[in-house]
């Protein structure tokens, strides 16, 4: 089953447009309009912003539901795990 979402025209707000979810990344969301042919993609700046995209010298907007974990990777706090022998430290011959 295909994801629907709908998407805004800030021009004509009582007018919304369901489309078909075919692929997203944190930059291009790929919509096909349902019954159609019509498929055209929604570009982003940043992984906190909303698409933007244009058909037919309409324009709409998509705004994401914020994620719980809503930090992208390169502002991630980094850890480490400390690797562990199972061999006990007194054992070991120096």
């Amino acid at each position: 089953m295909t994801r629907r979402i709908l998407l805004l025209d800030p021009d004509r707000p009582d007018e919304t447009l369901e489309v078909e979810v075919l692929a997203r990344d944190d930059v291009v969301l790929t919509v096909a309009v349902p019954g159609t042919i019509v498929n055209f993609d929604l570009l982003r700046r940043d992984d906190r912003g909303p698409y933007h995209g244009w058909l037919g010298g309409r324009s709409f907007s998509y705004f994401p539901a914020a994620r719980a974990n809503s930090q992208s990777a390169s502002k991630r706090q980094k850890t480490s795990t400390r690797a562990h022998s199972h061999t006990p430290l007194d054992s070991i011959p120096e």
